[in-house]
């Protein structure tokens, strides 16, 4: 496992975590100006990005014991089922074979990556039987199923917006689990390890 790989995603969470109400609940926050982000540059162009930006933990004076705590504090309570119901008019649509439902388009990325998506049900932890409703759109994944099926097969960004948007769903970046998944898909990282490694570095529920 590469030494860097945990500096580099704390480093990536400190920047994409917007969470402020967790973040500034930790004991090591402190208050950070515009004035403390932009220094010597521009206030009056760059203030409105900034402050924004301003509520990370990046730009925390103790970012890393911000961050430290942040983690010893999480509690993934993240749950839902595997699938929800799709809405009746896509299930209607189905019925007529129309093409570009979201389960179309997930057996188009699985196969484009020389797999049967008829077969992936075992490697995907849900039943045959939903599965098999998923390719027929009358159900729709929820997050914790599609990020299973895109790291597993390791999907190009291209791939993984594709099937995102075709199943209503986003990256949450107030989610912790939603940035570090982001991070391994941004950065390729598809090692078993280095997955289950990212997890367990934020107390997160290990889903594969």
């Amino acid at each position: 496992m590469s030494e860097n790989f945990i500096r580099d995603l704390n480093e990536y969470f400190s920047k994409k975590y917007t969470n402020y109400d967790r973040i500034s609940s930790m004991p090591s926050y402190e208050s950070v100006t515009i004035a403390m982000v932009l220094k010597n540059r521009n206030r009056i162009e760059e203030g409105e990005i900034v402050s924004n930006e301003m509520r990370k933990i990046f730009y925390q004076p103790r970012a890393e014991q911000v961050l430290q705590e942040l983690k010893e504090r999480y509690v993934d309570n993240n749950f839902t089922y595997s699938v929800r119901i799709a809405p009746k008019g896509q299930r209607f649509r189905a019925l007529l074979r129309v093409r570009g439902l979201s389960g179309a388009v997930i057996a188009k990325v699985i196969r484009s990556y020389g797999e049967d998506p008829a077969a992936m049900a075992q490697r995907l932890s849900v039943s045959e039987e939903i599965w098999k409703n998923v390719l027929r759109s009358f159900y729709i994944p929820e997050k914790v199923l599609l990020y299973r099926l895109i790291l597993l097969l390791g999907m190009r960004q291209d791939d993984v917006t594709s099937v995102m948007q075709a199943c209503g769903a986003y990256f949450d970046t107030e989610d912790a689990r939603d940035v570090v998944v982001r991070y391994l898909i941004d950065y390729r990282v598809f090692n078993r390890e280095m997955m289950d490694a990212a997890f367990d570095e934020f107390h997160i529920r290990r889903f594969l």
